[in-house]
């Protein structure tokens, strides 16, 4: 039973006090969050909930009651609140974490009441850009300090002014707070009687060497030092080695060049348990002399650009080693079939080393590994038996991109038990024979680009509960579809192109509804396309191309699928019309419906593509979190969609597919005008309507799709004049317009000058180059050695552009009018002129109808001329 002593605390049955002004900031700072879980349940002013310090997240002192500790870390991570300057009353308090609390606003300057806090963590969280850190200072207590991932861009070199403030400040982290590069002139001046700083962490900010002279202060007292991710360059200081109690030294991804100093590898640094030097320009060989230091857990050498060999002497003393990457280099490691390593391995990270033909049989005595990447390895060899007996501690499998053979054991058997998350790789193999089973903890599975066959149906063997990830394209596999994908739920990923599936398109994809990527490409699946797609409304990448399927397009593809980047229906019997709801997909960036018999006309409203005609947009999961391989000091892996287009009978594979935008509706019976619309998509890059029955013309602005590479509008019936915008195409670099029925001059320009002949061939009434056919122009001079030039031509050919109401007669005048003699075609070219110059309001349609009337008093004209001369 609670009893009141005095007015400003309570005491429980154990005697544990609660003081009610400390209660009462607490219900105050509980006011600002949005505790949408309950965590806080416990915090309350009822009677039976009085006791604040039985409260989660709160700790009391056992002598006098007042709140000690706050630590929120663990309630808050996925609710949202701003800090109060209710904070402040809790003076007592000596521990405060309110890390990964989604906190937002500005830090409170009421902080600096909390006077005896030892302990302060605010890192991760969402603060305003802190303009002043003078706050601290009065923190004099202060041992540990995180305020990681908060701006501090604006507080320019204040931090270091208080950093030496805090006489007993051990532990600093200041990960990626935007920190500039410490300017020597505002150096501190280090106090002698303060306690020197042990654990310091400056990573993901804009450092440079001149902020080794005030780190080199503390070289007597480090334990562990973080300077990853900064921009560090030339050589690595020797003053390192000067740190003797250092244990933990990260330099990783900056710009350190050259050899690694030797006296790293001597015994100043004996103490040295974790070594990061990935990411860098590092080079020269890696000695044997690493072995003196014996207690090296964490060696990680990745991506840089050591060479020479690695054997087994390197690490005959490194007994304690635990994490080891040495991936993306150009080292070869040569160890001896016999080799049993004096270590058991978390981490193995060898990828593009050079292993050899053979399999590495050393792995067979790791049995703690969690990590295992040996990629693009060179082994060529098949693989061995007991490759089937993984480690039950296993997360990442990674041996992708060897020449690795053989019939793949079982490799279910060992992890019944095991809960975590399991990634395998075995893809660009040539694995044969039929898929076995895989443990139920996989979430990440690619067996792409190997040669496995038959049915996937003992993948049904797997849950499905947690599989995220599955490629399978590239293989052999053959069957229909087995209905137990239905279980899948969680699949973000699937890829089966490229193999012999057949069958009825499966309408069990419906229930995969968090589904991004869905390919089954090359395949002979045939039906229509189920309803139940409806259902995948995340979906952006849909590839169907090159099956069987048939009937029409859905409208619901564009009305429900609107997150959509990527739709490959090419190669199939699908027929009707282009559906207007098409128009909806606002965020495609590839359209390929080439190869079917679609028929109508291209949709209108097609200029509502506008994800087209933007500059600097990608799909949002183009290369998503589906990665197997994930390490803090290493690249994260990416799977990237694919697909391939069709130029002139060739196909063309495009992996990168954010970098082609493209539209692609050749080889159907479309019928009408090509939209004006189409003009406005100025970040397209490939155009493909040929081999269809448009008519008209090309829109007279295509001359705005400046990024266009590649515009196929062959095989049509595509008439006028070529646009002379289409000179302003200055990326274009392949063009096929033949077979229509173009006339006119040929536009100059670089681009269009400089093509094959072939690209406007079996137009008759095209002339100019790079054609041999000359323009009327080019001909003869004019009677009086007067010569009307490119432009009159090209403005003439305008005024005999279809129209609705005269295009068609005026066309056949245009023709017609090459047959005059030559003063006359030149008046009526200066009558057209004088027309559209002073006249300049009147519509196109008025001109022609004067362009003809010129015409017909001509003809007459001749004619009467003829006559004379009998």
């Amino acid at each position: 039973m609670q009893t009141s002593i005095g007015s400003n605390s309570t005491t429980t049955d154990d005697g544990v006090k609660c003081i009610n002004s400390e209660r009462q900031a607490l219900l105050a700072f509980k006011q600002g969050l949005v505790d949408e879980h309950g965590w806080l349940s416990s915090w309350g002013s009822e009677e039976e909930k009085k006791n604040c310090c039985e409260w989660e997240g709160v700790q009391c002192s056992n002598t006098t009651g007042h709140i000690t500790m706050l630590n929120l870390t663990t309630y808050l991570y996925d609710d949202h609140f701003i800090l109060r300057e209710s904070i402040g009353l809790l003076n007592k308090i000596q521990h405060l974490d309110l890390s990964y609390c989604n906190l937002s606003g500005s830090l409170p300057s009421q902080l600096a009441n909390l006077t005896s806090l030892q302990y302060l963590d605010l890192s991760s969280n969402n603060f305003n850009s802190v303009k002043n850190l003078e706050w601290l200072s009065r923190l004099s207590y202060l041992q540990y300090l995180d305020l990681s991932q908060t701006d501090l861009s604006k507080v320019n070199n204040d931090w270091l002014q208080v950093i030496n403030k805090l006489p007993h400040l051990t532990n600093l982290s200041l990960h990626i707070c935007n920190l500039r590069d410490v300017i020597p002139q505002y150096f501190p001046i280090i106090n002698s009687s303060r306690t020197s700083l042990v654990h310091l962490g400056l990573s993901g900010n804009n450092l440079t060497a001149s902020t080794f002279q005030w780190l080199f202060n503390f070289s007597n007292s480090l334990v562990s030092l973080d300077l990853g991710s900064n921009q560090f360059r030339g050589p690595i200081p020797e003053t390192f080695t000067q740190m003797t109690l250092l244990e933990e030294l990260s330099l990783y991804d900056n710009q350190f060049e050259g050899e690694i100093p030797k006296s790293f590898w001597s015994r100043n640094l004996s103490s040295l348990r974790s070594l990061a030097l990935s990411k860098n320009k590092l080079s020269g060989n890696i000695p044997k002399s690493i072995g003196l230091l014996s207690n090296l857990e964490d060696l990680f050498l990745s991506f840089n650009s050591f060479n020479g060999v690695i054997t087994e002497e390197h690490f005959s003393t490194l007994s304690n080693l635990q994490y080891l990457s040495l991936s993306s280099n150009h080292l070869s490691i040569n160890f001896s079939r016999d080799w049993i390593p004096p270590f058991q391995l978390k981490y193995i990270h060898l990828g593009s080393c050079k292993l050899g033909s053979d399999f590495p049989s050393w792995l067979q005595t790791q049995r703690k590994y969690e990590f295992l990447n040996i990629s693009a390895t060179r082994i060529s060899n098949s693989i061995p038996i007991w490759f089937g007996k993984l480690p039950s501690t296993a997360e990442v499998i990674d041996l992708s991109s060897n020449q690795i053979s053989g019939v793949l054991p079982n490799l279910s058997r060992n992890f019944s038990s095991n809960y975590y998350a399991l990634g395998i790789d075995l893809s660009g193999n040539r694995l044969e024979g039929p898929l076995p089973s895989f443990p139920a903890n996989t979430t990440h599975l690619n067996l792409s680009k190997n040669r496995f066959n038959g049915s996937i149906s003992s993948l049904c063997a797997m849950t499905g509960m947690s599989l995220e990830f599955l490629d399978l394209s590239s293989n052999q596999l053959s069957g229909e579809l087995p209905d137990c994908m239905m279980h899948w739920s969680s699949l973000q990923i699937l890829n089966l192109a490229n193999n012999h599936f057949f069958g009825k398109f499966p309408s069990f994809v419906g229930s995969l509804s968090l589904i991004e990527t869905f390919d089954l490409q090359n395949n002979n699946l045939s039906g229509k396309i189920p309803c139940s797609l409806r259902n995948c409304s995340k979906l952006q990448f849909l590839g169907l191309s090159n099956n069987r399927l048939s009937g029409i397009i859905p409208s619901w593809i564009g009305e429900r699928s609107n997150s959509l980047n990527f739709l490959l229906l090419k190669s199939n019997h699908f027929v009707g019309e282009i559906p207007l709801e098409i128009c909806q997909l606002t965020n495609i960036l590839l359209l390929d419906l080439s190869y079917n018999n679609l028929s109508g006309p291209i949709p209108w409203c097609i200029g509502n593509l506008t994800a087209l005609a933007k500059k600097d947009i990608s799909a949002k999961h183009h290369f998503c979190n589906s990665s197997l391989v994930h390490s803090y000091y290493d690249s994260e892996g990416s799977y990237a969609d694919k697909a391939s287009v069709i130029w002139k009978g060739i196909e063309y594979p495009y992996e990168n597919l954010t970098l082609q935008r493209t539209i692609d509706l050749s080889s159907n019976k479309l019928t009408g005008e090509i939209p004006m619309q189409i003009a406005s998509f100025s970040e397209l890059h490939q155009l493909n309507l040929s081999r269809n029955h448009l008519i008209g013309r090309i829109p007279p602005d295509i001359g705005q799709m400046r990024q266009l590479e590649s515009l196929d509008l062959s095989h049509n019936r595509l008439s006028s004049w070529l646009p002379p915008s289409m000179s302003q195409l200055y990326s274009l670099s392949t063009l096929d317009l033949s077979y229509n029925n173009f006339s006119g001059r040929i536009p100059s320009s670089t681009q269009l000058q400089s093509l094959p002949a072939s690209a406007f061939i079996e137009n008759p009434a095209l002339c100019g180059p790079p054609l041999p056919q000359k323009c009327p122009s080019d001909e003869k001079p004019m009677d009086g050695g007067v010569k009307y030039n490119q432009r009159d031509e090209d403005e003439f050919w305008k005024g005999f552009k279809p129209s609705m109401e005269v295009g068609m007669a005026f066309g056949f005048l245009g023709v017609l009018a090459l047959k005059l003699d030559d003063p006359w075609k030149h008046i009526c070219f200066l009558l057209f002129n004088y027309m559209k110059v002073h006249l300049s309001n009147l519509k196109d349609y008025l001109l022609s109808i004067v362009a003809a009337l010129c015409l017909v008093i001509a003809v007459k004209v001749a004619r009467l001329r003829r006559k004379s001369k009998f």
